[in-house]
């Protein structure tokens, strides 16, 4: 139920994130919009002042004048003025639809064609005086040759993917030159109401991908309550049940039996409340681990003396073949710790080795240090822990659900939690490889600390 809840939740919010990102786009696409329109106005009303420029220096040097006629002919001119006619009738343009721009452009393109760095300077300048500064390309396209003129200013950054647009503009009536334009948009395109709602929506953004991460992490949190409560459950109905079951069993046949054989049920009853006495106490410890309220007491110890100890206990009450070695790197014997807790947890892990192996069982138990780390080493060649699981063996309850662990041994779910928070005590860390059918190798490494300075289980 949950894990629906959470997949639902984040496709609503990235369908949110969608719409939001859908509007943006449009915002911008908008804005490109308005620049492209009011700078192609710009560039028009440039080339129209590069014309009249030199209109007005060939009247003033030259005593130049056009003519513009249809089928009419030309009289009333002084004898001392050069000409320069344009017959209407032989453009493809109807009368009424040919600029005067365009009739002029026409007419001096032979003898007084447009300058292109004239026309450059000119569009700098309105571009600036319009608040519009940018980046451009004009190429000055005739039939016989072009040329290309960029601009220099350098202070404009592309922000689009799309970068530019293209415009071509017409020069003439017959349209054999031409202005195209490369217009790059400039930083400007971002400031007023724009920037202001893309800041906003940035910042929106990030906080629904914040929500996102957080809602994801408290919903984890939830499964692994509902998980953990479901193995706490699982626990009480089956692993505690069984040991009471026998107890009681064991004294009301002992009740009945006689002298000789009642013993024998009242150890049995023992041995079963022994066991459920270590598993209570298993829990207190890690629960006083959880609550930083377990004290370490820490001391110069042998590595030896806290292993050597489970050898024994093996080589004199083992149901299978047991072979233990230890491999300690010479001057790595002395370490600074809790001797008694880095002893139960190397147990543990020695006792899990034993418990899921076949026979013969073979450990390997070593210890070396390097310059941050005092690394204790338990490798067995048990049946091994497969890749999906490994992840999850430290958790509190947790436990292997494949037939042949089961079939291998019981257990709670507490061996490995209480190794991994022992190793937190001495502010380590703990590491796992394992391959199915090979065996499995953990490695403790615990902070090295020879003042003494540490005797809490704070990490």
């Amino acid at each position: 139920m949950l894990n629906r809840v959470l997949s639902i939740s984040i496709i609503a919010i990235l369908f949110l994130l969608s719409l939001q990102g859908a509007w943006l786009v449009r915002i911008i696409e908008n804005e490109e919009t308005k620049f492209k329109n009011e700078v192609e106005i710009i560039l028009k009303d440039a080339i129209n002042k590069e014309l009249n420029s030199r209109l007005k220096s060939l009247t003033q040097n030259n005593n130049f004048s056009v003519t513009i006629y249809k089928n009419a002919p030309q009289k009333g001119l002084a004898s001392n003025t050069k000409v320069q006619t344009l017959d209407v009738s032989k453009v493809t343009q109807t009368y009424t639809k040919v600029t005067l721009e365009e009739a002029l452009q026409e007419a001096y393109k032979n003898d007084f064609p447009l300058n292109l760095d004239t026309l450059s300077s000119i569009f700098t300048r309105s571009l600036a005086k319009a608040e519009k500064a940018t980046n451009y390309k004009l190429a000055y396209i005739s039939s016989n040759t072009t040329k290309i003129i960029e601009s220099k200013n350098t202070n404009t950054t592309i922000f689009f993917l799309n970068s530019s647009f293209d415009t071509t503009i017409p020069l003439t009536v017959s349209k054999d030159l031409s202005i195209k334009a490369t217009i790059f948009y400039p930083r400007s395109v971002f400031k007023g109401d724009l920037l202001s709602i893309l800041i906003l929506s940035l910042v929106l953004t990030i906080f629904i991908l914040f929500s996102i991460i957080m809602q994801t992490r408290m919903l984890y949190k939830q499964v692994s309550l509902a998980k953990l409560k479901e193995n706490i459950t699982h626990f009480l109905t089956h692993e505690l049940r069984s040991p009471l079951q026998s107890s009681i069993t064991n004294l009301e046949v002992g009740q009945m039996a006689d002298s000789k054989t009642a013993p024998y049920f009242l150890e049995k009853t023992k041995e079963q409340l022994y066991f459920l006495n270590g598993l209570i106490e298993n829990i207190l410890d890690i629960n006083k681990f959880e609550k930083r309220q377990s004290s370490l007491k820490k001391e110069l110890f042998d590595i030896n003396a806290a292993i050597e100890p489970h050898i024994a206990r093996h080589n004199v009450d083992a149901k299978k073949t047991v072979t233990i070695s230890t491999d300690i790197t010479p001057g790595s014997e002395m370490f600074y710790g809790d001797k008694l807790h880095i002893s139960n947890a190397i147990g543990n892990l020695i006792d899990n080795a034993i418990k899921y192996s076949n026979d013969p069982v073979n450990i390997i138990v070593s210890a070396k240090e390097d310059k941050r780390f005092y690394n204790i080493s338990v490798e067995d060649n048990g049946i091994g822990i497969p890749k999906d699981e490994q992840s999850k063996v430290f958790e509190k309850f947790y436990r292997v659900n494949k037939r042949e662990h089961s079939q291998k041994g019981k257990g709670f779910g507490l061996g490995l939690t209480y190794v991994m928070w022992v190793v937190k005590a001495h502010k380590g860390k703990i590491s796992l490889t394992s391959e199915v059918g090979t065996g499995s190798k953990f490695t403790l490494s615990l902070i090295k600390n020879e003042h003494g300075k540490e005797n809490t289980a704070r990490g």
